[in-house]
């Protein structure tokens, strides 16, 4: 995925070498108990407004609904684009240079924006629909090197990798791919974790794959959880927030404390599809977007609700949708006409 400056071809191969080095050694050594112990101290949590990315390609389709006199519809989708979401950086071209800019914009308007690092080798390998083989493990290194550089003193929060540790406990990897998959996550925790001005947040899945949430507790600290603040739930999910907030707070108290919780609410207005549609969590029809994103939004342990996945991108191809990760209007617009049928809106 990375390419180098023809100038650099020596450096680049040192780091490789050195980071491959690195990765065996650790993933032949050290015991789960001990990995991700992080400080000892209660990490810091979020405090501020989030950032709304001007740039939400959102703008321009509620602006052809106005031009083709769909007032209304025009005016629920501009409620939508002017909501913070995460940007996702998943190995696309130009994301570096992205992460730089909304970092940068966000320091300029004293909000925090949310990223989403989505990279790691064998991606949704149990989904699939967003699966990859990816780089491989020191290629992920460098690309998380890389990722903490274009963040550097800015402040974000940091969403680590979206189904990760869910997918390991779903026995989709093989028993030298989750040795790896581990040493990789620890390894983006500690060093995105180690930035200035950033939350870090490693993905436990939802109450759908686990409607007991102890199970996680072993496997996030041995991921590296307590390099961070906590961990993420719901994301790109529909579960009501009610039942995240109880399910997040369960998972706390088995970890012990130190950590919390954000939760994705971006379409989980009207909760889990239940409908003949499958795979049920994939574009489903009659959804609606949650709770606008907020820190410290009051249940105890929960840091901040956050639209983790953007209204404006696609699951996956199914249910009308194009590949996952495509940006896909109709179904944002779909969100925002539910929204607008609803007396509260947006909420």
């Amino acid at each position: 995925m990375l390419t180098w400056r023809r100038t650099g071809r020596a450096l680049a191969l040192a780091t490789s070498v050195l980071a491959a080095i690195l990765l065996v050694s650790a993933c032949a050594s050290g015991s789960p108990t001990a990995v991700g112990s992080g400080s000892g101290t209660t990490p810091p949590k979020p405090q501020g407004r989030l950032f709304a990315d001007p740039d939400q390609r959102l703008y321009a389709t509620a602006a052809e609904l106005k031009a083709q006199g769909q007032t209304a519809a025009a005016a629920a989708l501009l409620a939508i684009a002017r909501t913070p979401a995460a940007f996702w950086a998943a190995g696309q071209r130009g994301e570096m240079h992205k992460v730089r800019q909304v970092t940068a914009a966000g320091m300029r308007a004293d909000a925090i924006p949310v990223i989403v690092a989505y990279n790691v080798p064998h991606r949704d390998v149990c989904g699939k629909f967003s699966g990859t083989s990816g780089p491989s493990g020191s290629g992920y290194m460098a690309w998380i090197n890389q990722l903490a550089a274009a963040i550097g003193s800015g402040r974000a929060i940091v969403i680590v990798e979206p189904d990760a540790v869910p997918d390991i406990l779903r026995g989709c990897l093989s028993p030298a791919q989750v040795a790896e998959r581990y040493q990789l996550l620890r390894y983006a925790m500690s060093h995105l974790g180690g930035l200035p001005h950033v939350q870090v947040y490693l993905d436990a899945g939802n109450p759908g794959m686990f409607p007991n949430p102890a199970q996680l507790a072993g496997p996030l600290v041995q991921a590296g959880i307590r390099y961070g603040s906590g961990f993420s739930a719901n994301v790109a999910n529909f579960h009501w927030t009610a039942t995240m907030v109880a399910w997040s707070q369960r998972l706390e108290a088995t970890l012990g404390g130190g950590v919390g919780a954000v939760i994705d609410t971006s379409r989980n207005g009207n909760g889990p599809y239940t409908g003949p549609d499958a795979p049920q969590w994939c574009n489903p029809p009659g959804r609606a977007p949650g709770p606008v994103p907020q820190v410290t939004p009051g249940p105890a342990g929960i840091d901040a609700y956050l639209w983790i996945k953007d209204p404006g991108v696609s699951d996956g191809p199914c249910n009308g949708g194009p590949a996952a990760g495509q940006y896909w209007a109709a179904y944002a617009e779909e969100l925002a006409q539910v929204a607008g049928h609803r007396a509260d809106g947006i909420t």
